[in-house]
């Protein structure tokens, strides 16, 4: 059955939204003249986040309107309302992917192929397997996301009491975001006592990845426990604080630090 939203909820959402796009909007505005690649990808990943994050808001709001304010009680269970539920999170889980996709993109164009930095020569050396991660990741994913068994907008069909296909779905998600988090955790172990990268970004990047280990803890529990007990698909709203916390870092210190990117042009041309 599709989550029956309430008036917090729906208000929660679309809080979120319009801090989201904000935000987007102002970093927009007041983008440098000359913007890095890196600037762009960050740009980019966090347009795909709020960008498919509307295709699952705008479908649960049509929804809680017909059911709360139209009282068409089965709008939930028909097909429309099923259908309508389902595409929209589709939508949101291949932009999700993508999300991830351009995070490591942004990692590879700030850490590898900017500078050449000493302690990372050995993740240089494997970028090519890095990359048959992410791209295989997100290609596996965007595979499993259509196929019917995921029964989006029902209640998902569960083996041994808790096990269901979109859990095989989601594992794709996990390769990629956890190398992301690899690779940021390790690029700024290795980056913060030397000056390769300004410590503006390092400290993004760390403070990042907490969240980002946040938000996939929340969704875990979501994802394994919401089936038993519906209560804690709540779990959902710490994770969409926690994206809403990795934006607020990563804008804070790099998106409209241009400072930051001079910097490292700079020492890059030097060395």
């Amino acid at each position: 059955m599709v989550m029956i939203d309430n008036i917090p909820s729906i208000i929660f959402l679309w809080c979120y939204m319009f801090i989201i796009w904000g935000n987007l909007i102002h970093i927009w505005m007041k983008k440098p003249a000359e913007r890095a690649k890196s600037w762009k990808l960050l740009f980019g990943a966090f347009f795909l986040l709020a960008f498919g994050d509307v295709f699952h808001l705008l479908p649960r709001t049509y929804l809680w309107f017909q059911y709360s304010i139209g009282h068409q009680i089965d709008i939930y269970t028909s097909p429309m309302g099923v259908s309508i539920y389902g595409i929209g999170l589709i939508l949101t889980g291949i932009t999700m992917t993508f999300f991830y996709l351009l995070f490591y993109l942004f990692w590879k164009e700030h850490f590898i192929n900017r500078v050449n930095i000493p302690g990372l020569l050995n993740i240089k050396k494997r970028i090519k397997i890095f990359d048959g991660i992410a791209f295989g990741s997100v290609i596996i994913r965007n595979i499993l996301i259509l196929l019917p068994w995921n029964n989006y907008g029902s209640e998902p069909v569960l083996y041994l009491g808790f096990i269901s296909f979109r859990l095989l779905t989601n594992l794709p998600l996990y390769i990629i975001g956890l190398e992301v988090l690899y690779l940021f955790l390790k690029s700024t172990r290795k980056t913060q006592s030397t000056n390769v990268v300004h410590p503006d970004i390092t400290t993004a990047l760390k403070r990042s990845s907490v969240w980002i280990i946040v938000s996939f803890v929340t969704y875990t529990i979501t994802l394994l426990g919401s089936p038993a007990i519906p209560l804690l698909g709540m779990m959902m709203i710490p994770k969409t604080i926690a994206y809403l916390l990795v934006f607020y870092y990563m804008k804070k210190f790099i998106l409209l630090n241009p400072s930051s990117m001079k910097f490292e042009k700079e020492f890059a041309l030097a060395i």
